[in-house]
Parts: C-alpha cells; structure tokens; sequence
C-alpha cells in the first residue's frame, strides 16, 4: 500500500482545492515560516481519525475550517481526502485504489468517508488497522515527537511497539470483552436480586388471590342487589313522571290561548307607533329646515363682512407693492454702472498672468534638461556599482568554496585516522563476543532440557484438570436441574395447598357451609374419594355443580343447610350391580376410599364405563343405549347424545384433579431432591481433586516460568552475542568503505581549493578596476546633481509667481459674476412686483361683488322662514293625538301580559318538577353505570333482571337493606389486588426465566475470561516477536549515525511482557552515559530517530511524514542521517518538512508552499529528477554532494520557497 495524493479544501490556511501528488522516494515540502507546512501535517493527523484539538494546533476541532483572508469569505467546510493505493490487496482489491476522507461543518457535524461512502470513525481505524497508518502511531514523526521518545517514561514507550506489532486490534478487542465482562457480572447481580424479589412477590401474591376470590364472589351479589334496587327506583321515577307531563299539557293549551291573543293587540300597537313616529319624523324635518335657514343666512351676513375686510387688505398691500418697485429701479441702475467697473479691472488682470506663464514655460524646459543629465550620469553610476557587487559576490563565492573545500580535505583526512583507530578496537570487541557466544549456547541447551521435563509434567496435569473440570461441570448441571425441577414441584404443591385452604372454586353458600359444618354434615362429598388420572378430571367435568355437593349420614340432615342451594349425597344402601360390559370398564371399579361415597356417586351417575378411546365409547354407546361410555382421551357417549372435549382447559380444576396433582408434586420434589443430593455430593469429590490438582499446576507454573526465564535470558544472551557480532561484522565492512570515501573526498577536495584560490583572485583584480570607474562617475554626478537643483529653484520661483496672478484673476471673475448676478435678480423681483400689482387690482373689485350678492341672498332667506313655522305648529298637533292612542292600546296590553306571565310561571314550576324526576331517575341509572362501568340494560340482560312495574315498598326496602349490608361487607375486605392470579402466574413464569437467564450469564462469563486469556497470548507472543526484531534493526541503525557505540532495548524486569516498559540503553562512541537524559540535543535526535527507523525496518508504514526533524542536527548527521532514510526508500514513501539545504538537495522532488495573499496557502511542485544535469536526475549517490552552482536556475527559483538564497551552503 503506497500513498497517491493528498486532496485539500477549506482546511487551515488551503481556502481553495489542492490536490499534493505523491511518488515512491523521498519528497521534500519547503517555504517560509507561518505559510501554510505543518498544515499538511496537521491535515494528515485529521483525516486518519485525530480527535484532540490540541494536537492539531487549535483550540477547537472548528478552527480547523478557513477562516477567511482579505478578499476571501471563510470557507463552510473543511474536507481532507488521501488516496491510497493498496497493491497487495490488505484492504480493499489488489492494484486498487482506496479513498478514505474526513469532512467538517461549521454547523458542527463531521462524517468520515470511505471510497466516498459515509461511514464510522471506528470503521476507518478497523479498515487502516495493522497497516501502520492510525494517529498513535509512526506515520508523522514530528520534532516534539522525536524528543518524546526519549522522554516517556518506559510504559509509555509501548505505545509505538503495540502499534508495530499489530497488537491494537487485539487490545480493542480485550477491552470490549472486559466491558462485556463488567457488563455480565452487572447483569448477574441484577438477576439475582430481581431472583429474590420476584421469590417474595410469589408468597405474597398467593394469600392475595384468595382474597381476591371472595371479593368476586360478593361483588357479583352485590351486582345483581345494586342492579335491582336501581331498576325498582327507576320505574317509580318513570310514573311520577307520565302524571306530570299530563299536567303541562293542560297548561299549555291555556298559554297557547292567552298568547294568541297578545299577539293581535300588539300587531295593533305596533301599527299605532309607526304612524306616530312618522308624524314625529316629518315635525323634526321641518324644525331642522327652519334651523338650516337660520345657520344659512347667518353664515351669509358673516362672509360679506369677510369679503369686505379682505378688500381693504388688498388696497393697503397693493400701495406698498408701488413703493419696493420703485426703490428696484434705483438699486438696479447702481449695480449696472459697477458692473462695467471690475470687467475693465479683469482685462488688466489678464494681460498680466499671459507674461506670467511664458517665464514660467521658459524655467520649465531649464529644469527638464538639467534632470536629464543628472539622470544620465547616475544611471552610469548604478550600473558601476552593480559592476562592482557582482565582482565581489564571485570573490566571496570563491572564498567560501575555498574555506569549504580545506575544510572538506581536513574533516576526510581527521576522518581515515579515527576510523582507523575505530578498526583496532572492533578486532578486539570481537574477539571478546566470540567467546562469550560459546557460553551463552551452553547455559541454553541446559535451560532447554530442564523446560521440556517441565512442560511434559505439566501437560499431564492439564490433561487430568480439564477432565475434572468436566465432571464437575456435569454434575453442577445435574445438581442445578434437580433444584430447579425441584423448586417448579415445590411451587406447584404450594399453589395446590393454597387453594385447597382456601376452598378456591366453590359456591360461596358452600365454602359458609363448610366453615360451620352442622350436624351430620362431614364436608364435601369427593373429599374421601380418589381416582387415577385422567380419570379425575373426566368425572369432574361429568359431575358438573354436583362436584361441590356436600356429605351427610341421612337425609334429614339437609334441613340444617339453609341460606343458598345445596347438593347433598348420603349413604343409600348400594345400588344394583353394573351389567359387564366386554371391553369396558365400570366407573365404581376406579373409584378409591369410602366405600359408600362411592356407591352414592355411582347411584347418582347411573351406569359409566370406561374405556379407552373415543370411539369405542361411541361404538358401545349405539350398542348399549342405556348406559353412558367415557373415553380416556375426553369424551362421553350415550344413546343419542355425546360430550366433546372434557379434557380441554386447565389442568387441576377440581378436587380430585388438584388432590391427585399434589400427590404427583409431592413425588416429584421428593426425587430432585435426591437427585440434588447426590449430584452436589459428587461434585463436592470433583471440587476437591481438581483443587488438588490446580494446586501441583500452580506450583509447577512457578517452576515453568522460571525454567522458562532461564531460557529466555540464554536465548537473549545467545540473541545479544550473534547480533552483537553481526554488528561488528557490518561496522567493519562499513568502515572499509567508508575510509575509501574519505580518502577520495580529501583528493577531490584538494584540486577545489586550487581552483578555488585563482577564482578568487581573479574576481579581486575586477573589484578593483570597477571601483575606480565608480569615483570617477560620483564626481560627475554631484556636478550635475548641483545644476538640477540651482533649476529646480528657478521654477518653484516662477510657479509661485504664475499662482498668485491666477489667484488674483480669479478673485476678479467671481466679484464680476456675482454683480451681474444681482442685478438678474433685482430686475427679476421688479417684473415679479409689476405683475403683482395688477392682479391685486382685479381680486379688490371681484371681492365687493361677493359681498354684495351674499347681502341679497340673505334677505330671501329670511322670507322663507315665516312658512316654514307655519308648517311646525300643524305637524305638532298631529302628534300630540297619535300618542294618546297609542298610551291607550299600551295599557290594554299591559294586563293581558300580567295574566300571561302568571300561566308561564304555573308552566316553569310543573317543568322543573319534570326536570328534577328525570334527573333523580338519570342520576340512578348514571350511578349505577359508574360504579360498575357498564349500562343498566346490559347488566339487567347479563344478570338475568327483567324490567317491571315499581315494586312495593317492603320489597324495595328489603332489597335496599341487602344491598347495604353487601357494600359493608365489600368495605370490610378492604383494597383487593384484581390481578392477583394472573400475576401469580407471570411471576411464576418471570421466576423461571430469570433463573434461565442466570444460568446463561455465568456461561457467558467464563465464555469471555477465556476470550481474554486467548487475546492476552497473542498479545504477548506478538509484542515479543516485534521487540526483538526492533532490538536487532536498532543497534545497527544506532552504529550507523553515530559511527560506532552500543545501543540496546529492554523490557522492565520481573514484569509480564503485556505491560513491561521499554528501557533504552546507549552508549555513543567515546562516552560512558548512565542515563539517556545526559545526551546533547543532537545525539537525542539521532537516537530517537534510530529507534524509530528500527520499528519503520520491522514494520514498515505506507508513508512517514517527518516534520523538521533534522532542525537539531548538523550537516554531518543529517548526512549520515539521510543516507540511513535512503534504505528505506523502497519500501515507504517519505514527505520531510524541512528548512534544510542539505536535505532538500537530497530529495527528488519538491513542494513549495507560499502565500502570495495573506492568509491563503498556495503549493508549487518542482520534479528535481526531470531537471537534467542534476544528481537528483541521475539517481547517484552523489546527490548528496550537491552544492549551490550544480543546479540549474529553476530549480534554485523552487528552493527559494523556504526563505534561502540557495539549496547549497554558501
């Protein structure tokens, strides 16, 4: 699985889509501070899961969303999409690609996205899970993480082990198993008590369903009581009520009378006050015109008066219009003559400024020509001085290459002499692990030996435990089903017992009779008979009531049971023997106990036979039509009738079957007990010799284990030597090679510095001739610079000169056209008067006209007013005669009212007396309802009550005294619990299920503890395999970066390997360190970053992103470093964030990122392996020589994104 692109938008500081393609190798990511790098990183963490802001540089999960630049609106989302491809088919298909993105809203919402799918964050972990991708993980290697290595305490360094070794989907797994554990042992507690309280729900619930037994049966007397009283009520409310309606109809028809009456004498007076109000209508008209002539001529004699005031107004307004318009004229003839004065003044001004702006012309063109040649001489001086720089750049160049080259040739011939003294020491160091090897492999066939003799021993009291691990689990399933057959039989026989004290089933009149039990009465008559099943149940059902009869010596005894109806067998003497009937059998040769009992019962059946099946006893039946035939399987027959079903129902209805299911109960618990007995006492045997035995296995574990740390402490030290002598081995080859490379480096950088030197002096002898060409031209320019400025004065001077008559000039055009504007203005009011004044003339004459015709008006109106009067006077004696009619007929009306209102009150009387005999008979018949939540029909026609006429009052009095003395009754049993046999029955059945549910919670218990240990094995066997592979990688990388020294890993002594910490052992060449804290911050850096790398070589991931972890280093190391990466190459992809020159040269393609607007990050790719004539293009080792001027100018433009002149030390 490799890594194909990486596909932002909307994401930190990347507003618009980017998509970074990413190839095999090493690919580096440069730019400046602050523009946009670790954002990648930070996306890389995000999108495989990461949920701590912190970690991502925020302060919540929100910021991560573009937030807006200048010009740009912040982004809605923020979505993150890498594309890998899977090219051996771990997750998805062989050559395929898998798309796995994450995308955040502002609004809150986040989704994970697989192959455009939405899916769980906890899906993408499980998908990417032992791929070495994942945020705890190695797949960004960051500086802060680097130095966490080495800082975390031991436990804490397993975290990167665990996830090398693929181990995090087992502990996911053991972790869920754990919470079911808890969750199952939660449960079970659980279980247990509802267990017991469910127990005691039991016990209480059976003395209730006695209870609740005889409140039925008084509550259904008290029905039939309550339902009659209310019925015999009803019915004496119901005549009460005909007799009144009789009497309303009556008094109706008298109201009917007397109302039709009314009715025509007030159509009469109605018609007498219409007329009168139309009288009324026409004398108000008629006052109202005589008002409205008055107001009229009033309102004509105030507007002449009006007019004529407005007349004289206008007279005075128009004299004092004449007078302004004369002084117009005056003003207007002064400000003509001033007008003609300031345009002549304005001419002269003219003239003036012409001059002015010809000298200003002439010291204009001077100043041009003096700045051309300033101009001209400097131009000539910057380019010498440019002249200048470049030469002494090329000496500085020059220089730098010398200094760099001698230090090159020191560095390579300092190194051949260490490495030489290093060869002495290695021949030494080997000599002494060869014969420490030899003893490590004696200690370890030794070990070997004594683990196998244990192991054997060991086997075999494994193979005996988990034989007695079985028996006892068999006899604890055994034990555990006696008791629970037990506790159903004990159950039944309680519930049996219960009824049977309680004469359950049996008529009320009985269970009295029962209680006192009179003379000669000696209980039910079943009680001292028995019969087999199912025989039992068939002559209860063919008894019918007669199974409730009761036993007596005679029969005069059966004047002593009063209160009810009674069945009642006594001994008569025996009856004729049955006729034998092949195939069948007599009812009396089933019966068992009293003797005459039985035969009382046959004598009352007559002749029953038994047989077999149903057809048999239909058969004999047709064969015998005397006698009755019952069938085993639940039927009875007889000449020409037959009884269905007398089986179907339930079990232990009556007597007989209850007294024979007791007796069948008790059998049953008797034998769980013994079962139970024996099977505990059996289990106890097994208990103990498998304590026994897991006593010897305890102890021989003990020895196991040290046995076995034996060998692994031999193993290690057989391990430690080999891989110790590999390492040697390997330094000693590397060395070799290495004391090649110097000596050639110390020759190649000998012929640089020659060549260095002459280049240097060279460029010296071109600084020098350029700085003398560069005093001669500043001379020069200082000359002429003088000149520009003695012509820039001359025109300031002239310019100033040019504003000032400008100014002037203007001054006078304003003052000019404000003169003129007044006198438009003056002559604009004069034609404005002039006009004024005539019009005042003509409004002054049509005023007075008004006036004079308002006076005439007037006079006429005042005419017309004497007839109006007239008019009134008659219209008001009219009124005065319609109203003395209409008070007359008012007062006829009057007393009709007053007789009707005396019949409606009659009426309202006798209708509320109606009113309270139908609600008295509803409120009967609605209490009733209430109270037993069911119409008073329904219940007559359930009961059996007919309808009748009222009832007399000793019946009425007598069924209302019952029915009192019921409801006390029911008041003295108190709250009842109706649903007491039903919820005896639930909780009966909820007892067994919980008891099944026990059982199957402690399965699963043991199911999951072994799930754990399972998981914990693997765990185990996994983290050990990993380790060592990282121990041996990590002593060789570690002798790599630092030329030598002794690195090592172990695990926390005396531990288990699922929890022991990683303990880190180095030793630099040339040092003796007690403790990893006392490293310089670039030693920490190179031993973090072996140890890493050594997981990368045992488990490698997909990609590795490193971000600066190369900051702490110096060109050396990195070096070294970055060829240790170059291994790794094959098999990871590798992005390096880095402001390193060294390690951008090395890198075979390029990600600048750059802001060119603020706020929004920009990436620009530039591929150093299509460059030709370059190291990176020719894949050779060389590469990592690359200095400055071996590449070309695109790709030293590329390298400037991180801020650096040049990719190459200057």
């Amino acid at each position: 699985m490799q890594l194909k692109r990486i596909e932002l938008e909307g994401f930190k500081s990347f507003a618009d889509r980017t998509v970074i393609p990413v190839q095999r190798g090493l690919t580096g990511i440069v730019g400046p501070n602050g523009c946009g790098k670790s954002n990648v990183v930070d996306a890389l963490l995000w999108v495989m899961g990461e949920r701590s802001a912190k970690a991502l540089r925020a302060d919540a999960m929100e910021d991560v969303i573009f937030k807006g630049a200048e010009g740009r609106a912040p982004a809605p989302y923020a979505v993150v999409e890498v594309i890998l491809s899977d090219t051996r088919g771990q997750v998805v298909e062989a050559g395929a690609e898998l798309a796995v993105g994450r995308r955040l809203f502002r609004t809150g919402e986040s989704e994970f996205l697989v192959q455009g799918r939405k899916v769980r964050r906890k899906d993408v972990r499980d998908l990417l899970m032992d791929t070495g991708l994942g945020v705890r993980g190695y797949m960004v290697l960051a500086q802060g993480k680097i130095d966490a290595v080495l800082a975390a305490n031991p436990a804490e360094r397993r975290s990167v082990f665990e996830e090398a070794a693929g181990i995090s989907k087992y502990k996911a797994r053991k972790l869920e198993a754990q919470r079911k554990l808890e969750g199952a042992a939660a449960d079970l507690a659980r279980v247990e008590d509802v267990l017991g309280e469910v127990a005691r729900n039991v016990r209480s619930l059976r003395y209730q369903a006695g209870k609740v037994r005889r409140f039925l049966e008084l509550r259904d007397r008290y029905r039939q009581v309550r339902v009659e009283v209310a019925l015999a009520e009803a019915a004496r409310l119901r005549a009460d009520e005909e007799r009144l309606r009789a009497q309303a109809g009556d008094l109706e028809q008298r109201v009917t009378a007397l109302r039709s009456e009314r009715e025509q004498a007030e159509a009469r007076l109605r018609s007498l006050r219409r007329e009168e109000e139309t009288l009324r209508q026409r004398h108000e008209g008629l006052r109202e015109e005589a008002a409205r002539a008055k107001e009229r001529a009033a309102g004509l004699e105030e507007r002449s008066r009006g007019l004529e005031a407005r007349a004289g107004e206008l007279e005075h307004r128009h004299g004092a219009e004449c007078q302004r318009l004369q002084e117009l004229q005056r003003l207007e003839s002064e400000q003509l003559a001033a007008v003609h004065a300031l345009e002549e003044e304005r001419g002269r001004q003219e003239a003036a400024h012409a001059h002015v702006d010809a000298a200003l012309t002439a010291a204009e063109a001077a100043f041009q020509g003096a700045r051309a040649d300033f101009q001209t001489a400097r131009n000539r001086m910057e380019e010498l001085r440019r002249g200048l720089l470049d030469a002494l750049h090329e000496r500085t160049l020059a220089q730098n290459a010398l200094t760099a080259a001698a230090e090159r040739r020191s560095a390579a011939e300092g190194g051949c002499a260490a490495l030489l003294r290093r060869r002495s020491d290695l021949a030494a160091e080997t000599a002494s692990v060869a014969a420490e090897l030899a003893a490590a492999d004696s200690e370890l066939a030794a070990a070997a030996e004594s683990l196998s003799h244990r192991e054997s021993r060991a086997g075999e009291l494994a193979e005996t435990a988990a034989h007695l691990r079985a028996e006892l689990e068999t006899f604890t399933e055994a034990a555990g089903t006696a008791r629970q057959r037990g506790a159903e039989a004990r159950t039944r026989l309680l519930t049996l017992q219960s009824v049977e004290e309680e004469l359950a089933g049996l008529p009320a009149q009985v269970r009295a009779a029962l209680r006192r039990l009179p003379e000669g009465v000696a209980g039910l008559a079943l009680a001292g008979v028995r019969v087999p099943e199912p025989w039992d149940r068939l002559l209860e059902n063919l008894l019918g009531r007669m199974q409730h009869a009761l036993w007596a010596d005679r029969r005069a005894r059966r004047g002593a049971l009063r209160g009810g109806c009674f069945d009642l067998f006594f001994p008569s003497g025996g009856g004729p023997a049955p006729v034998h009937v092949a195939a069948a059998r007599p009812l009396r040769a089933l019966l068992e106990g009293d003797p005459l009992r039985c035969d009382a019962l046959c004598s009352r059946l007559g002749e029953v036979y038994c047989v077999d099946s149903a057809d048999e006893a239909a058969r004999l039946a047709e064969a015998h039509p005397g006698a009755l035939f019952l069938s085993r399987d639940g039927e009875l027959h007889g000449r020409g009738y037959a009884r269905v079903g007398l089986l179907h129902g339930e079990d232990a209805a009556g007597l007989l079957a209850r007294r024979n299911a007791a007796e069948a109960a008790q059998s049953a618990l008797q034998s769980a007990e013994a079962e139970d007995a024996a099977a505990s006492a059996a289990a106890g045997k097994a208990r103990a010799a498998l304590t026994a035995v897991e006593e010897q296995l305890r102890s021989l574990e003990g020895d196991l284990r040290e046995a076995l740390a034996a060998r692994e402490r031999a193993e290690a030290r057989v391990q430690d030597c080999g891989r110790r002598t590999r390492a040697l081995r390997d330094e000693t080859r590397t060395l070799e090679h290495e004391q090649e490379q110097l000596r050639a480096a110390a020759e190649g950088a000998a012929g640089e510095e020659a060549a260095a030197a002459a280049q240097r002096d060279g460029a010296e002898a071109r600084r020098l001739r350029q700085m003398v060409d560069l005093e001669h031209a500043e001379a020069q320019a200082s000359e002429r610079e003088q000149a520009l400025e003695q012509a820039q004065a001359a025109l300031q001077e002239a310019r100033l000169c040019g504003e000032r008559y400008a100014q002037e000039l203007r001054h006078r055009r304003e003052r000019c056209g404000e003169a003129r504007q007044q006198v438009e203005r003056h002559a604009e009011e004069r034609r404005r008067l002039e006009r004024e004044t005539g019009s005042l003339l003509e409004r002054v004459a049509a005023l007075r006209g008004d006036a004079e015709a308002a006076r005439a008006e007037v006079r006429a109106l005042l005419g017309a007013r004497a007839g109006v009067e007239q008019r009134i006077a008659a219209g008001a004696r009219e009124l005065e005669l319609a109203a003395g009619a209409v008070s007359e007929l008012q007062a006829r009306a009057e007393g009709e009212g007053a007789r009707l209102e005396t019949l409606l009150s009659e009426r309202q009387e006798l209708a509320l007396q109606l009113q309270r005999t139908e609600l008295a008979r509803q409120e009967i018949v609605r209490g009733v309802t209430d109270e037993f939540q069911q119409p008073v029909e329904d219940l007559a026609r359930g009961l059996g009550i007919a309808a009748a006429a009222a009832p007399d009052a000793d019946a009425y009095a007598a069924l209302a005294a019952e029915a009192a003395e019921l409801r006390e009754k029911l008041a003295g049993i108190g709250p009842v619990n109706l649903e007491a046999v039903a919820e005896l029955e639930q909780q009966e059945q909820r007892a067994a299920f919980l008891e099944r549910e026990r059982d199957d919670l402690q399965a699963a218990r043991a199911n999951l503890l072994a799930t754990i240990e399972d998981l914990d094995n693997r765990c185990r066997a996994r983290f050990l395999e990993t380790f060592e592979g990282v121990q041996q990688h990590f002593e060789g990388i570690f002798r790599r970066l630092f030329r030598g020294g002794k690195a090592e890993l172990s695990l926390g002594g005396g531990a288990d390997a699922l929890d022991a910490g990683i303990e880190i052992h180095v030793r630099p060449p040339g040092k003796e360190l007690r403790s990893i804290n006392l490293l310089s911050g670039g030693e920490r850096t190179l031993t973090a970053l072996a140890l890493l790398l050594a997981v990368f070589r045992s488990r490698p991931s997909p990609f590795c992103l490193l971000d600066e972890v190369d900051a702490a280093l110096d060109d050396a190391n990195v070096e070294r470093f970055l060829d240790v990466l170059h291994d790794f190459t094959g098999d990871t992809q590798f992005l390096v964030v880095t402001h390193n020159k060294l390690t951008m040269a090395r890198c075979e393609r390029l990600f600048g990122v750059t802001m060119r607007r603020a706020g929004v990050s920009l990436v620009v790719a530039v591929e150093l392996s299509e460059i030709p004539d370059t190291p990176a293009a020719a894949g050779g080792p060389g590469a990592s020589r690359l200095r400055g001027g071996d590449l070309p100018e695109d790709a030293l433009a590329a390298a400037r994104f991180s801020g650096q002149d040049t990719p190459a030390t200057a």
